[in-house]
């Protein structure tokens, strides 16, 4: 949804953060590798799951305005819980990639990971009363 408001450029580099961050505990799951196909179908980037040795300050240099840094950090955070949970690798690797773009806040970043969590509660909330 937010992801709209990027540029293509940037759309790849959050999908590269995202795949990149979906290997961080060794185990892509099922959802992770949907959301990223999803994604990749949804804007035309190449589904490639190859992004362990991506350039991670070069990446982050197209995600040029704290908009977009914050769009990408809202959806490598997404992908973190697709498999059920925000495991330790994950949020080392997120709070590095927060790091690198200069967002240090850690108030900004707990809003962040509470936007999205707050967004699996309101699906599964809605999933549960149409059973």
């Amino acid at each position: 949804m937010f992801s709209d408001r990027l540029t293509q450029e940037q759309r790849q580099v959050v999908f590269d953060l995202a795949a990149h961050i979906a290997a961080a505990d060794n185990d892509v799951s099922e959802e992770e590798v949907q959301y990223l196909k999803d994604f990749s179908s949804a804007y035309g980037i190449e589904y490639d799951l190859d992004k362990s040795d991506i350039d991670i300050q070069g990446h982050i240099k197209a995600l040029d305005t704290k908009k977009s840094r914050i769009i990408a950090l809202q959806e490598i955070i997404k992908i973190s819980y697709k498999d059920g949970h925000f495991g330790k690798e994950e949020q080392d690797k997120v709070f590095l990639i927060a790091q690198k773009m200069g967002l240090n806040d850690p108030e900004l970043l707990m809003r962040i990971e509470k936007w999205v969590r707050q967004g699996f509660d309101w699906i599964y909330e809605g999933e549960q009363m149409l059973e």
